[in-house]
């Protein structure tokens, strides 16, 4: 049984990580503490399934900085249930979770993986 897939390349992988944080994220603003993160969680869910459809489409420099914009919107996003929480005089270790943390890692790795196949897609000479 042979595979025809051909190799793992950058566009594959980016494909089934914003898959993944498109999903986190939305899981994240159904359980949402309130409609602030809530609209900020479905905002980046909604980035990440924009930048996927152009790296469907069309796998140029354009749509991986696109993918890299949405995976660094969702690592900011991390942050942000902590300095409200702080903001309101709670305590700020009630936003550690861990759908929280899996979609700061998904969104890290769609952010790296983004950046390595924009610099093999410009050119940019190997070290």
């Amino acid at each position: 049984m042979s595979d025809d897939r051909g190799p793992v390349t950058g566009r594959r992988i980016l494909t089934v990580l914003l898959v993944l944080s498109a999903a986190v994220h939305v899981r994240l603003a159904f359980g949402a503490v309130g409609p602030v993160l809530a609209g900020l969680d479905g905002l980046v869910a909604a980035a990440a399934v924009v930048s996927l459809l152009l790296l469907l489409r069309r796998a140029d420099g354009p749509a991986l900085l696109a993918c890299a914009v949405a995976g660094g919107l969702g690592v900011a996003l991390f942050l942000v249930p902590g300095l409200l929480a702080v903001a309101q005089g709670r305590n700020w270790t009630a936003w550690l979770d861990a759908w929280a943390f899996g979609g700061l890692l998904l969104d890290a790795m769609v952010v790296r993986i983004a950046v390595f196949a924009l610099r093999r897609a410009e050119g940019a000479p190997r070290r």
